[in-house]
């Protein structure tokens, strides 16, 4: 598991990208969430298996989020918060909700079915 002191090296500053794909990661880093000005992050082929989708809408910036093949028993509907998400990438994890027909439709349906589901 890569340490969240050693993020420097998946970061391309003038982009605001992040990728930490295939690290071996079972949580998003602590670092990330102080990373305002973070466009992109892509997390895919890790061993997450939760998010804390209240500390990812605080990355305000962020419009692109890949959580390909992890182990996300859930996903949480307040991804749908983050004010200027467009993508969203979560194929092949172990939830059955949404369904895989909606995964199929893309991220805007997705995003869309998330939203309709965060509490009052």
């Amino acid at each position: 598991t890569r340490r969240s002191s050693d993020l420097s090296s998946g970061i391309n500053a003038e982009y605001g990208d992040l990728n930490m794909s295939r690290n071996k990661l079972s949580e998003i880093p602590e670092a990330v969430y102080s990373m305002k000005a973070l466009c992109s992050l892509i997390l895919s082929n890790n061993q997450i298996g939760k998010l804390d989708a209240n500390k990812l809408i605080g990355l305000t910036s962020l419009v692109c989020i890949d959580l390909e093949n992890n182990n996300l028993g859930r996903l949480p509907p307040e991804l749908s918060l983050i004010p200027k998400l467009r993508t969203l990438s979560v194929m092949g994890n172990s939830f059955k909700i949404p369904r895989p027909d909606v995964l199929a439709k893309g991220s805007t349906e997705v995003i869309a079915w998330l939203k309709n589901r965060v509490p009052a």
